[in-house]
């Protein structure tokens, strides 16, 4: 079980990815997934609605954004600190889509 929120910041949907993969919704169940979620048995109540099946399931794909972006501070670009050198491998998993490899190479 994993916890999450899917969407952009302040419209998220508040989740839970089950063991077999699929996410259900939990945003009836807590405001957040924050202190005070946890202190009041939040994580009991959501296994206790996993496995009573009456969560809804989410779509995967659904209408929240898949954010990408390179933070500040990372080196890209600067001298002398490749930051991807030939034989990098790079692999990007998404649940119910699949799997990217990618192995780099000098140009």
């Amino acid at each position: 079980m994993k916890l999450m929120r899917l969407g952009a910041p302040g419209e998220e949907v508040l989740a839970v990815r089950a063991d077999d993969g699929r996410m259900h919704a939990l945003s009836d169940l807590a405001a957040d997934i924050d202190g005070v979620f946890l202190a009041s048995g939040g994580i009991g109540r959501a296994r206790e609605a996993l496995a009573a099946g009456t969560r809804p399931v989410l779509d995967p794909l659904g209408p929240w954004p898949v954010n990408t972006a390179t933070p500040a501070g990372v080196a890209l670009g600067l001298p002398d600190t490749p930051y991807l050198r030939a034989g990098d491998v790079v692999e990007l998993s998404i649940d119910g889509l699949g799997t990217q490899r990618q192995s780099f190479a000098n140009a």
